[in-house]
């Protein structure tokens, strides 16, 4: 029995040797993915993005304006542009993602208690530019609405502390628990490459059988393990399973070591989900190769639930946001159960008693597909390609 494992097992490091694209997909995408998505959101959010600044007044006020405009972090100002269309063509020709528009009467409207309008232009097709953009310019807006306000309350004659209570009545003290950075990389990397390498963690899986099939080597990858199904499926993923979770581990190890994501729980809790993940989306996508004996469908099948899962299983999306039909769709995934251990325990710190069903619907997947093996046994013994 030893000697048919490690033959099997064998047999399954050269079939990974002789095709570039596993070492390809296992180990370069995912680390090169996870290393440009923490680099990319290091300082927590995207800071001093390019916009451009239309001002007509040109008065003392809209100077002062373009002077708080400056101040602000998240955006700054590479070119004053004469006009409207000018500024237009600057954001269609990539030069700016968005441009802050004063009008020639600003000032004359604004002094004369009059309603002065402010207009802001941002390129949405760039999102995380562009909602940095926004908060700019809306902040900024905001406040020229307030100095205003004040200007036009001292002319007539209040003083400075009433001018303050009527602008400000009820002072407010947010403080933001759990991540008080407010750093994006938080909580959208700590979801997206997670995600990323479940997503092809599944596809592998899909990968390595439905080539048995396609190659007509099933039978003898049966064979091989003296027509076990349940040998030549451990033998065959166990390579798998040991480089993703090498990959998995130096993922974790960026996250929490090298660039200091939160992590307020056991290593140890961390890491046993990682490895459950792993699993659970191996036997997700055996379970759909078993249902589904065609290379193509199966992958196919794995390929639209993996890139939904980035929606529907609520990384970019507030669950709370979604249609009631679709929220639910997300507790399809192996995936979404990693994300609510990684909050629970990583993010919040609660005690793991409280994330135990998590684990234990993780641990399901892992058992799911022993439920369809004999369906694959048999496509195996009787294969069939369909291009």
């Amino acid at each position: 029995m030893l000697r048919i494992i490690v033959n099997s097992i064998i047999r399954g490091w050269k079939q990974m040797a002789r095709r570039p694209i596993y070492i390809c997909m296992m180990v370069i995408v995912p680390l090169l993915s996870a290393w440009f998505f923490f680099d990319l959101m290091k300082d927590g959010v995207v800071m001093r993005t390019p916009v451009g600044l239309v001002d007509l007044d040109k008065s003392d006020l809209s100077r002062k304006l373009t002077r708080n405009l400056s101040a602000f972090p998240q955006v700054s100002i590479k070119k004053t542009y004469g006009s409207y269309q000018e500024a237009i063509d600057a954001v269609q020709s990539g030069e700016i993602y968005g441009f802050f528009f004063i009008p020639s009467d600003f000032s004359t409207k604004a002094l004369g208690n009059k309603k002065p309008t402010l207009s802001y232009y941002i390129n949405y097709s760039y999102y995380a530019p562009a909602s940095m953009q926004f908060k700019g310019f809306k902040t900024l807006s905001v406040l020229a609405n307030g100095g205003i306000v004040k200007n036009v309350l001292s002319t007539l004659g209040m003083p400075d502390e009433m001018v303050s209570a009527t602008l400000q009545p009820v002072v407010t003290h947010v403080h933001p628990l759990k991540n008080p950075w407010l750093s994006y990389n938080y909580y959208l990397s700590s979801s997206f490459v997670p995600c990323l390498l479940a997503l092809i963690v599944m596809l592998i899986t899909v990968f390595s059988i439905g080539m048995e099939w396609h190659a007509g080597t099933s039978r003898n990858w049966l064979r091989t393990a003296d027509n076990s199904i349940v040998l030549a499926t451990f033998t065959k993923l166990f390579p798998h399973t040991f480089i993703f979770l090498c990959v998995g581990l130096w993922i974790q190890y960026m996250m929490y070591v090298k660039y200091g994501f939160p992590l307020n729980c056991n290593p140890w809790n961390m890491i046993a989900a990682m490895a459950l993940m792993i699993v659970a989306c191996q036997g997700f996508a055996l379970f759909i190769c078993s249902l589904v004996p065609n290379f193509r469908y199966a992958s196919t099948i794995c390929t639209l639930l993996g890139m939904l899962s980035f929606s529907f299983c609520g990384f970019s999306l507030p669950e709370e946001a979604m249609y009631s039909w679709v929220s639910p769709l997300g507790y399809l995934m192996p995936i979404k159960y990693y994300f609510l251990i990684s909050i629970d325990q990583a993010l919040n710190g609660i005690d793991i008693s409280y994330s135990r069903m998590y684990y234990v619907i993780l641990i399901v997947y892992c058992l799911l597909p022993f439920t369809m093996l004999w369906k694959l046994r048999k496509n195996c013994l009787e294969p069939f390609y369909i291009p």
